[in-house]
């Protein structure tokens, strides 16, 4: 059973995903990252990004878009 904060994110995923394609049409990513992260934690990500519709990198990307705009809100 998903606690609150994982559900109103589940919720909000479909938002997050408009946002970071309408930043993308007007700006180019232009960095690669690497990063380590458990294998279970990649695998539930996968799962919510089919449940979208979407790459699973998309939808990592959105997360850390909104992440790093939350200020500027």
């Amino acid at each position: 059973m998903p606690n609150v904060l994982q559900q109103l994110f589940i919720m909000n995923i479909d938002s997050l995903l408009r946002e970071y394609a309408a930043y993308k049409t007007f700006n180019k990513s232009d960095c690669v990252i690497n990063m380590r992260i458990p294998k279970p934690v990649l695998e539930k990500i996968k799962q919510l990004a089919e449940q979208q519709h979407v790459p699973y990198q998309s939808l990592i990307s959105s997360v850390l878009f909104s992440l790093a705009n939350v200020e500027d809100k």
